[in-house]
């Protein structure tokens, strides 16, 4: 065999294998419908503007541990509820969704509502952080953003926060607060923080429990080099500044955590301790930290596992990348673990759902929605549009450079036996 013969073969091999890590589809929509209460309302909400199956987006999605799924969606003209869970009934285009909390949530021009949703979090504690940025797509603001708390166990309100103007907004008036991140500490939640990426105003929004307050850097920017974002044969520009966000896991006695974050018009990873972030708001300084250029791509959404590998939906790849944090932030450690054209296109809402009484396996969750495609109006409702995949995690990474050197596998394994002591090997 010919050198350029072996290369040749390496690669497809190398291609074969990236392929092989399927991820199974979970949900597959050619456009959205809902779980109507009757035939009727449904007729009448097309005939008044209130349900247009064309202008309807699926952002997020986030798996509960009584196995609920949970769906957002772009607030916007046509879109009757821009929260719902997916439901075993199906219909022409796919399982229907049914509003969350219910129908009553969902009233046009009432700011007690909940008017649009881009991403959702489920914390530790069983509780669903719904982000309501106030207006819909394309209008002037409507209402105050809001931050909603239900107890997922009795689906009741257990929190509202109404963030102030002067916290929402930029001093250009600029706003789209697009993801809430939550951090939580003890056993049943007794200090959470929610970190918030405002993408237009450029900003972090940081809610500690008693106060909240705005931090700014030239960071949470857009890159002008980095505008133009290609999925396919689409390409668009958007100026897009912090999206991605999560935060590390902390599996070592005394480990700090970090909120890595990205501005969606970048090619950069940055990253900051959590515990300063939080003292932000006092005018303490801020150590961020992080690699330019990092990325062959613009990155979409992200989201840690519970061993440290930070999952990225890769644009250009139309793909899922991955890096593990307790290896050297480069470019050689990056990898790309699944590749789809099909059905990976446009990464928006990824999460890491863990193990529960209904999950036997840690398994990342992504949500593709052809963006792009959808701004362009070139979506075509007869074929499969949107999708909700998994994996488990450690199909993903076993053999790649995400995964854990064996040195920290060890300790990382013997910190979680039941006495909790770290024993280290001679």
């Amino acid at each position: 065999m010919t050198c350029l013969a072996l290369c040749a073969f390496i690669l497809a091999s190398n291609a074969m294998f990236i392929s092989a890590r399927y991820m199974e589809a979970v949900f597959e929509w050619k456009y959205i419908d809902y779980l109507w209460i009757s035939e009727v309302t449904r007729q009448e909400a097309i005939q008044n503007g209130i349900y247009d199956f064309s202008r309807i987006l699926p952002m997020d999605v986030d798996k509960s541990k009584d196995g609920r799924i949970f769906i957002s969606f772009l607030g916007m003209t046509g879109v009757p509820a821009t929260l719902a869970t997916v439901t075993e009934q199906k219909g022409p285009s796919g399982p229907l969704v049914k509003p969350y909390p219910d129908w009553s949530w969902f009233k046009k021009g009432d700011c007690d509502s909940i008017t649009s949703v881009y991403r959702i979090a489920i914390d530790e504690c069983n509780r669903l952080w719904v982000l309501d940025t106030g207006f819909l797509e394309g209008q002037d603001i409507l209402c105050q953003p809001q931050l909603l708390t239900f107890d997922l166990n009795t689906n009741k309100l257990i929190n509202k926060i109404k963030i102030p103007n002067h916290i929402a907004r930029n001093k250009k008036n600029e706003t789209l607060l697009s993801n809430p991140i939550v951090e939580t500490e003890g056993l049943f939640c007794e200090k959470t923080t929610v970190f918030i990426a405002d993408t237009f105003g450029h900003g972090i929004i940081v809610w500690d429990g008693e106060q909240i307050f705005r931090l700014e850097s030239q960071l949470f920017k857009y890159n002008e080099e980095a505008k133009t974002i290609s999925v396919g044969n689409h390409t668009l520009e958007l100026a897009g500044g912090i999206l991605g966000m999560d935060i590390s896991p902390k599996i070592f006695p005394g480990e700090s955590r970090f909120l890595y974050f990205r501005p969606l018009a970048s090619f950069d990873i940055y990253f900051a301790n959590t515990k300063q972030l939080r003292r932000g708001g006092t005018g303490d300084s801020i150590n961020f930290l992080g690699r330019q250029n990092i990325l062959s791509s613009q990155a979409v959404g992200q989201a840690f596992s519970s061993d440290g590998t930070l999952f990225l939906g890769m644009t250009k790849e139309i793909a899922i990348g991955c890096w593990n944090r307790y290896k050297t932030l480069d470019k050689s450690n990056i990898e790309i673990v699944s590749q789809d054209n099909e059905r990976l296109q446009y990464a928006n809402g990824i999460k890491v759902i863990t193990i529960s009484n209904n999950q036997t396996d840690e398994e990342l969750w992504v949500l593709t929605n052809r963006f792009i495609g959808f701004q362009l109006g070139q979506l075509n409702s007869n074929e499969i549009n949107f999708r909700v995949l998994k994996s488990p995690v450690k199909t993903l990474t076993t053999g790649t450079k995400c995964e854990i050197s064996a040195k920290t596998q060890f300790a990382y394994e013997q910190i979680n036996k039941d006495d909790g002591t770290l024993i280290l090997q001679d």
